[in-house]
């Protein structure tokens, strides 16, 4: 039986899979990114896990039909240029090329967030949905958007960049360059932002103590805790973040009337923490009860990527010997 290698580059580790044609995960490694280095190197680390996974799960390599690619940046899956991927400083560079030339399989590539969607969709919290949003709520805000049971892409391929769509007019300074973007507001960066400036206003906050008094300690994890325990700058700074949340939910349930959002990425780790005011806010600015979508939490974590990747493989079409 043949077998598909799915992989996801992060900014801080890489994380790979090999799928069986059955579906079943047959082993997962993760090795860290190598930050800013030539393109080249990279592709030599992602040969070396893969057949590392080959040799340890006991598959030969030319049971190998294909590899699946998850790229954190503006991705055009049809050509297989990755326009910009600032971390390692890629710009217009066909990974899926130099790959294809090594295992002679097909390479498939597609921005992260959208193989995140198509992971949970197959395997994870949208099973059975053919309409779903799915946000990472992470360092940044990615987005990706299944329609009728197919990834938008729209007519340049990089559609469903809604982390950059303004929520407020010249508002936060987004790492893109613009302002007032959802992901300036929606992010855990942003999140942790809105409890330093908490913090200063209740200086007794128990996000403090938990920091060791350093206010730029603070982290997600921290105000998920306040929150539990009723930290009045914990559940402000949940609230703040509810509130900007729902307005970008809101104008995408306006626009595309999904059938579920789905919540991933670290901010997501809050669960009903997050998920009931959230609900509750995004009802009260819905123009009509029809427009209502079941609001859930991503199962797959870290492996909604890699798994993602694999499934875009099958989709695509994978290498069988004559």
């Amino acid at each position: 039986m043949g077998c598909v290698a799915g992989i996801d580059i992060g900014g801080t580790n890489i994380k790979c899979i090999m799928m069986s044609e059955a579906d079943e995960v047959l082993i997962q490694k993760t090795v860290d990114t190598p930050y800013r280095r030539p393109v080249s190197e990279v592709v030599d680390l992602i040969e070396e896990v893969i057949c590392r996974m080959l040799k340890e799960c006991g598959q030969r390599h030319e049971e190998l039909l294909g590899i699946g690619l998850g790229i954190p940046g503006p991705t055009n899956f049809k050509t297989g240029i990755a326009y910009a991927v600032p971390f390692l400083g890629w710009n217009n560079v066909n990974i899926c090329e130099m790959l294809e030339e090594r295992f002679h399989v097909p390479v498939s590539c597609d921005n992260d967030a959208n193989l995140n969607a198509l992971g949970e969709m197959y395997f994870g919290a949208g099973k059975g949905r053919r309409n779903i949003i799915l946000l990472t709520l992470g360092t940044g805000l990615g987005c990706g958007i299944i329609v009728d049971g197919r990834i938008l892409r729209g007519a340049n391929n990089v559609a469903a960049e809604a982390g950059h769509m303004v929520i407020e007019g010249d508002g936060e300074l987004c790492a893109c360059g613009k302002r007032g973007c959802f992901e300036s507001y929606c992010s855990a960066t942003a999140l942790v932002r809105y409890a330093k400036g908490f913090v200063r206003q209740y200086q007794d906050s128990a996000l403090l103590r938990y920091a060791g008094g350093e206010a730029e300690k603070i982290d997600g994890k921290m105000i998920y805790r306040g929150c539990l325990e009723g930290d009045e700058a914990s559940l402000k700074t949940r609230d703040i973040f509810v509130e900007k949340l729902s307005v970008g939910l809101v104008n995408m349930i306006n626009l595309l009337n999904p059938e579920c959002i789905i919540l991933s990425g670290g901010v997501s780790g809050m669960g009903d923490m997050l998920l009931g005011p959230l609900k509750k806010s995004v009802e009260n600015l819905l123009m009509h009860k029809v427009q209502e979508c079941d609001m859930i939490i991503g199962k797959l974590y870290t492996m909604a990527g890699v798994m993602g990747a694999c499934r875009m493989v099958k989709e695509n079409g994978i290498k069988r010997e004559s």
